[in-house]
């Protein structure tokens, strides 16, 4: 799926709330997704994650981080002092995924769509025309090139 037209060029920056971690991501993102999984949902407190991939080696984070692993999968960090979740990292690939509310322009990135609609909170209503996948994306992430 191609990224959308109207998402913002590189570079992004965002942080956690209390801004002791900091991050740099100097390339496009290679996936937008809405995740609605019960582990998304757990983790961040919230119906769902909107989140954005990007290459590992596009991204400098500052400050410490403190991370715990919510699946065999993935390593969700987040900082220390204030609890916001800043990062997720598949152990099994060479990406990172930002919460898109962790930018400093949350809007820059636009959403392709929604995966783990098996989970869905039954009263959210999906009217935004976005493709929805019963479990993962059955599509790859875009080359990082």
């Amino acid at each position: 799926m191609p990224a959308n037209p109207n998402n913002h060029p590189p570079p992004y920056e965002g942080g956690c709330a209390c801004g002791a971690v900091r991050y740099r991501i100097e390339a496009a993102p290679i996936g937008v997704r809405i995740c609605h999984c019960r582990i998304c949902q757990q983790a961040m407190a919230s119906p769902f994650i909107v989140q954005a991939s990007f290459p590992k080696s596009a991204v400098t984070v500052s400050g410490e981080t403190a991370h715990w692993q919510s699946s065999a999968r993935l390593r969700r960090h987040f900082c220390p002092r204030c609890g916001t979740r800043v990062t997720i990292e598949p152990v099994d690939g060479d990406r990172l995924a930002f919460p898109l509310v962790t930018f400093d322009d949350p809007a820059a990135l636009h959403p392709e769509m929604h995966i783990w609609v098996t989970s869905r909170i039954p009263w959210l209503a999906l009217d935004d025309g976005l493709p929805q996948h019963p479990e993962a994306s059955p599509e790859p992430y875009r080359d990082g090139q």
